[in-house]
């Protein structure tokens, strides 16, 4: 049985007035651009189906631009998606409904995925494949110093899940050179006719490593500037 199942409307809504009445916060999650945004969350009101939180200035702009937030509460054991139904900026007031655990997420909530705004071309080497030449999508850091590469690759490229690969490559902002050694653990050839998506998961040196994390956490800051500049304009009647 779903462990989930037992979670409708009804009882997501009794935690959120537990959470009202005990003046506890709920935490929201969205992205933007890729990286995770999470704050904590007061219960403003509970009535019938619709629940008013004031939010984090930045989550509201996230809100808006996604139509969606997902609530945490220690008390539900999955996260809550929700919708907007109305959101104030400058009171930072959002009102949300349709309330539901779902089946899946396809955001990743937890971890920044960066997209480079450049073309960053990869070379990948292995022993079967030979010398051949990708394009980064997006990179990630996992859990155990691990590195998680997207990379769009020619369709003729032999690569298969479980192959051993090499990839080297610059990174955009400072021209570091990377080389990251890896297994290829997704291979989706029907992204084009003529392309196919690798993603691969290795480590690298412990130099490489840190112009990586660097890399990740200077474009972390720029996105926030970024959501920064939407928020002020949205509170200023500047985006519709």
């Amino acid at each position: 049985m779903d462990r989930n199942a037992e979670w409708n409307d009804d009882a997501i809504l009794d935690v959120l007035r537990r959470h009202l009445s005990d003046q506890r916060p709920v935490t929201l999650l969205n992205t933007y651009q890729g990286i995770p945004v999470a704050y904590e969350a007061d219960v403003a009101m509970v009535h019938t189906a619709v629940v008013g939180l004031i939010a984090h200035p930045y989550q509201t702009a996230c809100i808006k631009q996604a139509r969606v937030t997902y609530i945490q509460s220690r008390e539900i054991p999955a996260l809550v998606q929700a919708h907007p139904v109305s959101i104030d900026y400058t009171n930072r007031v959002v009102m949300v409904d349709q309330l539901r655990i779902p089946q899946s997420i396809t955001s990743d909530l937890y971890r920044s995925l960066i997209s480079p705004a450049e073309v960053v071309r990869v070379a990948l080497d292995s022993d079967m494949g030979g010398l051949l030449e990708g394009t980064l999508v997006s990179l990630a850091t996992l859990e155990e110093n691990t590195i998680r590469l997207v990379v769009d690759a020619p369709a003729t490229a032999p690569f298969d899940r479980q192959d051993d690969v090499h990839l080297t490559f610059k990174l955009p902002d400072n021209g570091d050179l990377v080389q990251v050694g890896g297994v290829v653990t997704t291979v989706n050839d029907h992204h084009t006719e003529d392309r196919k998506r690798l993603i691969v998961e290795g480590q690298a040196a412990m130099q490489d490593e840190i112009s990586v994390l660097a890399y990740i956490a200077r474009q972390e800051d720029a996105v926030m500037n970024k959501l920064d500049q939407v928020y002020k304009a949205l509170r200023h009647g500047k985006i519709n």
